[in-house]
């Protein structure tokens, strides 16, 4: 079973609620044959329609956090989604969800031929819990440090090619000179006068 966790929820945890919850579905719908190719999509439930959130504004009340728990699933394919809230985990919820989405997947099409789990089916639920992920927060880089700092390695880089151009001067110069005074000595120039 490959799942891809799109919340803040601990996929180890999710993972080991739907791997049981599938062996326990298979203990009653017999085993599932393609269980290594089934991929289960878990995401954020969706938030309040806009007529709540516009009722509680008006009534300048909290909203409630809501705690839904959908699914879908193709009929014999191997492809489900699972929709969580966002605060709160409730381990039974989730689990009915997936076992209806697993009928869906074994062939059932029909809510109607679809049988709700009771809940001593579920009492093992109750061994299991979802934490959050621990959201490591990366430190911001200081824009004005990095910036001056790149200030200091250019001002470095002009200056060493400032005494490369320096030296080069004083070479030319030196050539200049030598050429002077050849051309002086042999008279095709006139030595300058220096004011």
């Amino acid at each position: 079973m490959k799942i891809t966790n799109k919340t803040n929820w601990d996929t180890l945890d999710l993972k080991k609620i739907l791997t049981r919850a599938l062996d326990e579905d298979d203990r009653v719908e017999g085993r599932y044959k393609h269980r290594n190719y089934l991929e289960v999509t878990i995401s954020y439930s969706k938030g309040h329609p806009g007529w709540v959130i516009r009722h509680y504004k008006r009534k300048g009340k909290e909203l409630p956090a809501r705690e839904v728990y959908s699914g879908y699933a193709w009929v014999n394919g191997t492809n489900m989604g699972l929709r969580v809230p966002r605060e709160k985990f409730n381990v039974k919820h989730f689990v009915r969800v997936f076992i209806h989405e697993m009928s869906h997947v074994r062939g059932f099409r029909s809510h109607r031929t679809i049988g709700t789990v009771e809940d001593e089916e579920l009492r093992w639920t109750r061994d299991y819990s979802v934490n959050q992920k621990e959201i490591k927060v990366k430190p911001k880089p200081d824009l004005q440090m990095r910036r001056y700092k790149r200030v200091l390695e250019m001002l470095k880089a002009k200056k060493s090619q400032l005494k490369r151009l320096q030296n080069q001067i004083k070479k030319w110069n030196q050539k200049r000179k030598y050429y002077e005074n050849v051309l002086v000595a042999s008279g095709k120039m006139e030595k300058e006068d220096p004011k």
